[in-house]
C-alpha cells in the first residue's frame, strides 16, 4: 500500500510540473507573438536586425545564433 501512495504522489507531482511548464510556455509564446507582431506592424523588424534572415539566424550560414533571446 505504501508503494502505491509513492507512485500516486510521483504521478501527481509529474502532472503538476507539466501544467506549470505548459503555462510558462504559453506565456512565452504570447510574449513572442506580441513582440514580433508589434515589430512587424511598425516595419522596424528588418531594420533592427539588419538582415532579411528570420529571428535567430545569422547572415553567414542561416543557422540559429546563440545570442538570440
Amino acid at each position: 500500500m505504501e508503494e502505491y501512495r509513492g507512485v500516486r504522489k510521483f504521478l501527481r507531482d509529474l502532472v503538476e510540473g507539466q501544467e506549470r511548464n505548459t503555462a510558462q510556455l504559453e506565456r512565452i509564446g504570447a510574449a513572442m507573438e506580441w513582440r514580433w507582431g508589434s515589430e512587424e506592424e511598425s516595419g522596424d523588424r528588418d531594420e533592427e536586425e539588419g538582415s532579411e534572415d528570420g529571428p535567430g539566424e545569422s547572415q553567414e550560414g542561416g543557422t540559429p545564433s546563440s545570442t538570440f533571446c
